[in-house]
């Protein structure tokens, strides 16, 4: 994506870069532009309960405007109300996160509807600053069988939990977010919600939308930005939200997935370049530091 917004974004990354008013390692994520979000993950819900207000203090020094909770329904009610209510008067938003390969399969609907069911009572019961500020789904159909042995069935069953999840979060009055790989764009549906990129229907379904572009590096055929253009291109054509994920934890994988190696200083400059190229987009909601873990301990 070339256009006028990615040179005023370079001059403004020039500018700042070397007037050093962007430091995200220190906190500063709202320099990068003006209303960006900065989400993570929290997948080990037992932290709300053993370490709380350390995830906190993280989240409020790195100026994080999101996290993404696991919901563990073994966990006490109490525990979330007392985490969300601290997260939220540090101006951190809590999102309810739940969602696996196996949703996409027949019995999806029952999974889904245990998340929905417990929100919608956990919801009822709970304070205005307790509560989630949202619904956030990450399923990830690719990692099961049905993807390979039958991909358009898998890819439909996936649609509807996305579609019955959308219409369940609009019924709480909360917004709805997906986490997608950057290469949704790359495949197609057949079925009974039409024909199309499964990457451009992720987007207009969702409030918004998280691409995984997880790389090590912004620039080249293999970057990330090169990776998201497709997404970012298609969210401003049709008045959608996206957000840029990234990786910070160690993997058995190829080593360019993650940030795990180079550090916090490294991310920060390659999240400057993709502000650079994307900063200025009505598209762009901001990023995504996948998980508050690794992020945590992610080396300088």
């Amino acid at each position: 994506m070339k256009k006028l917004t990615v040179a005023v974004g370079i001059l403004f990354f020039v500018l700042t870069f070397f007037m050093g008013a962007i430091d995200l390692s220190e906190g500063k994520a709202e320099a990068m532009e003006a209303n960006r979000s900065l989400a993570t993950w929290l997948w080990d819900t037992k932290q709300i309960e053993t370490k709380p207000n350390e995830i906190i203090q993280f989240l409020e020094e790195k100026q994080a405007t999101d996290v993404y909770l696991q919901i563990n329904r073994s966990i006490a009610n109490s525990s979330y109300h007392t985490f969300i209510e601290n997260a939220w008067s540090k101006g951190i938003n809590v999102h309810a996160l739940d969602g696996a390969p196996n949703w996409a399969t027949s019995k999806g609907e029952i999974y889904q509807d245990r998340l929905f069911t417990w929100l919608e009572e956990y919801q009822m019961d709970a304070k205005v600053a307790q509560q989630f500020r949202g619904v956030h789904l990450d399923i990830e159909p690719y990692l099961h069988s049905g993807w390979t042995n039958n991909y358009q069935r898998t890819i439909a069953f996936y649609q509807d939990r996305l579609s019955d999840g959308k219409e369940r979060t609009n019924l709480l009055g909360l917004t709805f977010g997906v986490d997608t790989p950057f290469w949704f764009d790359e495949q197609s549906y057949n079925n009974k919600y039409g024909i199309g990129k499964l990457s451009e229907w992720v987007i207009q379904k969702a409030d918004h939308t998280t691409l995984m572009a997880y790389r090590d590096h912004a620039d080249g055929e293999n970057g990330i930005i090169k990776l998201v253009e497709n997404e970012i291109m298609f969210a401003e054509q049709n008045g959608k939200k996206v957000s840029i994920a990234v990786e910070t934890g160690q993997t058995s994988e190829a080593t360019y997935l993650s940030f795990y190696e180079e550090g916090s200083a490294i991310m920060d400059q390659e999240l400057l370049k993709v502000s650079a190229a994307y900063g200025t987009s009505p598209a762009m909601s901001g990023y995504g530091i996948h998980y508050v873990d690794s992020w945590m301990e992610l080396k300088p």
